[in-house]
């Protein structure tokens, strides 16, 4: 059976704090290294269709292929990231997949009425959560992302792949150098 869903590609936690969840990834399971958006201000972010300003600090690290995103809320207020540190910091809250087109996947499963969240980012990456889509009560995020961010996706998997567990925390700024060093045995990750 074919899903039109895809592949899960990215479990997704609501954190207090991104540097604490990360150390704690890289401790007990060796996942890292972790890249780090420090301020993400969403162009676009409406949670149950009301516009709602969020600005997130996110991590990104990979167990094999499956990405660990790790999503802190840094601005006050309610929303679906607040709801979810209430509901259970640091639990698994998601699962994404990459979709080629996120408007007409919706239309054509008409899942509308289960967008919780929907959103764009700066980097031009359109997503939505399904609200307790998945068995267990787990949400759906579907992502429409651009090349530049699939490109940081599979650079990201690469250097985990060949990382030695030095500086498990990195800016987002540092993959292209570090793709480098990957490519280049000599130079370490």
């Amino acid at each position: 059976m074919h899903s039109d869903f895809g592949t899960i590609m990215q479990l997704g936690y609501i954190v207090e704090d991104v540097e604490a969840a990360a150390a704690e990834w890289t401790t007990r399971t060796g996942v890292g290294p972790f890249y780090v958006l420090d301020r993400n201000a969403m162009d676009e972010c409406y949670f149950r269709g009301v516009r709602t300003p969020a600005e997130l600090r996110l991590g990104f690290g990979y167990w094999g292929s499956v990405q660990v995103e790790l999503v802190q809320p840094l601005n006050g207020g309610t929303g679906f990231y607040r709801e979810a540190l209430r509901g259970g910091a640091g639990r698994l809250n998601h699962c994404a997949t990459v979709v080629a087109d996120l408007d007409a996947l919706l239309d054509k499963h008409a899942l509308h009425d289960r967008v919780v969240l929907s959103g764009l980012m700066p980097s031009g990456l359109k997503f939505v959560y399904l609200e307790n889509y998945l068995p267990g009560g787990l949400h759906l995020e579907l992502i429409q992302a651009t090349p530049g961010t699939l490109g940081a996706f599979k650079g990201m998997e690469a250097i985990a792949r060949q990382w030695n567990g030095r500086k498990p925390l990195r800016p987002m700024s540092d993959i292209a150098q570090d793709l480098a060093a990957v490519t280049n045995p000599s130079q370490s990750t």
